[in-house]
């Protein structure tokens, strides 16, 4: 009890919420954005595991099965959607937010290239270009939904499917309706692996270029485990996410960034069904 009053008076706010000044605020976001598209894997995986074993948990007496099941849909499409919300926040306001980056000051952009220039070894002009692809990339997506759900770009509509079931059922538990299925799931946390791949690549190279393949292939690994019949299906099973990703930043003049992650979907590996 005691420890409790003290982590308790301990977390009280007293004084001025804590503002990021500079580059410091543009560092943390991405690094936000590079932690939660690692976690969005596993959270896949578990979630098509856990939908392919729906009609054998309702039809049978095994309840540790059953709850197993509905625990981890319920919770990795949460983990999911709300991560969508966090990532493309689309106030300007606060600091930590895809819409804030996505307004981005060109001297901040600067300034964030040559500190992941002496990270990452790579020249600055190449850390701007990259750093300019991600402003691009979250200005684009970090609107509202209903903005979303009115735009042609189909990854627009997914992310606007999601934030809607983050806003609705994961955070407030409204009665309010939404509509996700798989394909969501799976072009949305394909899209932002991609981007998390550009983040670490510039940020954390000491991760190694393998880094997201061999989170799938761990996550798909375990959830196969949890949920044997998950299908045969593995997100990049026909794509290597580091060449994916240094392609996007080092050819953005040749597309749009819509054109780009719409056609992601097309190099995803098949139908799930």
């Amino acid at each position: 009890m005691n420890n409790l009053d003290s982590r308790s008076k301990s977390m009280l706010r007293n004084e001025q919420p804590l503002k990021l000044i500079g580059v410091s605020r543009s560092v943390q976001f991405l690094r936000g954005v590079f932690s939660r598209s690692s976690m969005c894997i596993p959270a896949f995986y578990y979630f098509l595991g856990a939908a392919s074993a729906h009609e054998a948990a309702s039809g049978t007496d095994d309840f540790p099965l059953k709850v197993a099941q509905s625990y981890s849909e319920f919770s990795d499409l949460n983990t999911i959607s709300l991560a969508c919300r966090k990532v493309f926040d689309h106030s300007i306001k606060h600091d930590l937010t895809g819409g804030y980056f996505g307004k981005l000051d060109d001297n901040v952009l600067q300034e964030h290239a040559e500190y992941w220039s002496t990270r990452s070894g790579t020249s600055v002009d190449d850390c701007l270009r990259a750093l300019t692809f991600l402003r691009k990339f979250f200005n684009e997506y970090s609107k509202t939904d209903s903005v979303l759900l009115k735009t042609d770009g189909s990854l627009h509509k997914r992310v606007g499917l999601l934030k809607q079931h983050a806003n609705r059922a994961a955070a407030h538990l409204t009665l309010e309706d939404y509509s996700i299925d798989i394909h969501d799931v799976a072009h949305f946390t394909a899209a932002i692996c991609v981007i998390g791949e550009i983040i670490r690549s510039l940020d954390t190279p000491t991760l190694g270029p393998d880094y997201f393949n061999q989170i799938e292939n761990g996550a798909y690994g375990t959830a196969q485990r949890l949920f044997p019949k998950i299908p045969k299906y593995k997100l990049f099973g026909k794509m290597n996410v580091f060449s994916q990703a240094q392609f996007y930043w080092k050819h953005q003049e040749g597309d749009s960034v819509q054109s780009y992650f719409d056609n992601l979907q097309l190099a995803l590996g098949g139908y799930i069904e």
